[in-house]
């Protein structure tokens, strides 16, 4: 009876310290890249800056964040915003006066692999957010300047 006691004890423990090991894994960000910075972006996005050069300003879709999690933009100039989807779902990109709040503009809705451009009307300088409508955890904020 004692040996199957022990037997019995060294199997609990055995699968408890399985069980912990899965859920710290589980736990864990597994969002790492090389450069160490998690690869995402707060909600999803990528972390960096996207600025607007000549009009224009270029974002992509993959893994379900955008590549930017801000956009600079300069205050009174219409720019456009073309959407890159790297993605396998399809992905749009809108801006709002901020999260919630009345809509300035919606892109269409793009599958994976195809792009569209959005033009942005020209903005008072603040910050404005943005976001995919399909998936709004894939968000950021416009920054106008200016």
């Amino acid at each position: 009876m004692n040996q199957l006691f022990f037997a019995l004890r060294r199997s609990a423990l055995i699968a408890i310290t399985v069980a912990m090991a899965l859920a710290l894994v589980a736990c864990g960000n597994g969002d790492s890249d090389a450069d160490g910075n998690g690869g995402a972006n707060g909600g999803s996005a990528g972390g960096g800056t996207a600025t607007v050069s000549n009009g224009a300003v270029e974002i992509s879709a993959d893994n379900l964040e955008f590549d930017a999690s801000t956009i600079e933009a300069p205050a009174g100039e219409a720019f456009t915003i073309t959407l890159v989807n790297n993605d396998t779902a399809p992905h749009n990109i809108s801006i709002h006066t901020e999260e919630g709040g009345d809509e300035i503009v919606t892109g269409g809705t793009i599958n994976g692999g195809e792009t569209v451009e959005v033009e942005v009307p020209a903005l008072d300088a603040g910050e404005y957010y943005f976001l995919c409508d399909i998936h709004p955890d894939m968000n950021g904020t416009v920054v106008v300047e200016g």
